[in-house]
């Protein structure tokens, strides 16, 4: 046995108390980091994916819309087998249907009152000239018809690859909800001649 006072000068083994006191927070920061890139590069496959699978549906207009949206669906989802699904949960694609551009997005105004909408009597920016604030303003329908600009925004349950670093950031059931969205255009139907 050493002498308590030799115990006390010791400094070996200080080295490994160190690494087991630091090597969490280390394992942790690396464990964040890959999520948080891996987190990156999902959202960019899942926007490339988007625009591909409705450049698909808007390319195809002969087939009918729920086979569209079957279609765009299988799409994504073949893009993103990189990246598992959250356990129970599916893709979900949100469709809205306009009858051009313009009709995307509201008018810009000045919320005065600061109630969340337009109220009459709000300046605004009027980008058709006809003296009234216009909406946004959706058609009805699915996938739209030849010439409807469409608005897709697809929701992809990606689940996390370290539950410790989930929880930390938020995502404490395993999932990160990714979300993209793309706005384009219905091509015309074609004409045999």
């Amino acid at each position: 046995m050493m002498p308590r006072t030799n115990l006390l000068r010791c400094t070996r083994g200080v080295t490994i108390v160190e690494f087991a006191l630091i090597a969490p927070m280390l394992l942790f920061v690396l464990c964040a980091a890959i999520e948080m890139g891996h987190l990156i590069f999902a959202r960019q496959m899942l926007e490339g994916a988007l625009i591909e699978a409705a450049r698909a549906a808007t390319a195809s207009m002969e087939t009918g819309e729920n086979d569209r949206a079957t279609i765009m669906r299988k799409s994504v989802a073949d893009t993103m087998k990189l990246f598992p699904a959250a356990a129970g949960k599916s893709i979900t694609v949100t469709t809205t249907v306009f009858a051009d551009f313009a009709s995307v997005t509201p008018e810009i105004y000045t919320d005065a009152n600061k109630n969340g909408k337009y109220d009459q009597g709000e300046s605004f920016v009027d980008r058709n000239k006809n003296g009234k604030w216009d909406p946004s303003t959706p058609k009805t329908g699915v996938m739209g018809g030849a010439g409807d600009v469409v608005s897709y925004t697809v929701t992809y349950p990606k689940a996390v690859l370290f539950q410790m670093v989930g929880k930390a950031i938020g995502y404490g059931d395993g999932t990160e909800p990714l979300s993209a969205t793309t706005v384009v255009r219905n091509e015309a139907l074609r004409r045999n001649s």
